[in-house]
């Protein structure tokens, strides 16, 4: 997955109706991988193999109820962690980036100038740079650390 086609994975009632049910007792197949992918962001990004460099795009989708996430991902790096919610059109996301390592961040917003990272402007955080608006998200690179991003849904 890019940056670009983020997200283009299927939703849960797709996998079930296009019969691409698969799945493996460790977590892995069609519903561990939507799961990671779609509902907590967890995407390898190939310009970093070995989650050296990932995408961390959450999908809140309140209309089907799915309104918080919180798990990770224990990459050769160090656990990678998404953690985020959306209430009263609200998001926040909590974010542990493994030393080492980078990722790429969207985070749901109507405006990136409305966007915090612990309070403050999130363009002017430490370890945040902006990149761009694109589909409703506001796209950060972002260093090792803990963040906590919060911005109003679209």
């Amino acid at each position: 997955m890019d940056a670009k086609n983020w997200r283009v994975y299927p939703g849960w009632k797709t996998l079930i109706h296009d019969g691409v049910f698969a799945e493996g007792w460790k977590g892995g197949g069609a519903i561990g991988q939507w799961l990671y992918q779609s509902v907590l962001g967890i995407c390898p990004d190939p310009t970093g193999p070995g989650l050296k460099k990932f995408i961390l795009a959450p999908q809140p989708d309140p209309a089907s109820g799915l309104t918080w996430a919180r798990s990770g991902y224990n990459s050769v790096h160090s656990r990678i962690i998404s953690d985020w919610t959306s209430e009263n059109g609200e998001f926040t996301l909590h974010a542990v980036i493994p030393a080492n390592t980078t990722a790429t961040v969207f985070v749901p917003a109507k405006d990136a100038a409305e966007v915090t990272e612990s309070g403050k402007p999130a363009a002017k955080a430490a370890g945040v740079t902006f990149l761009r608006m694109e589909n409703n998200a506001a796209i950060y690179a972002v260093g090792s650390g803990t963040f906590r991003f919060q911005s109003r849904l679209p």
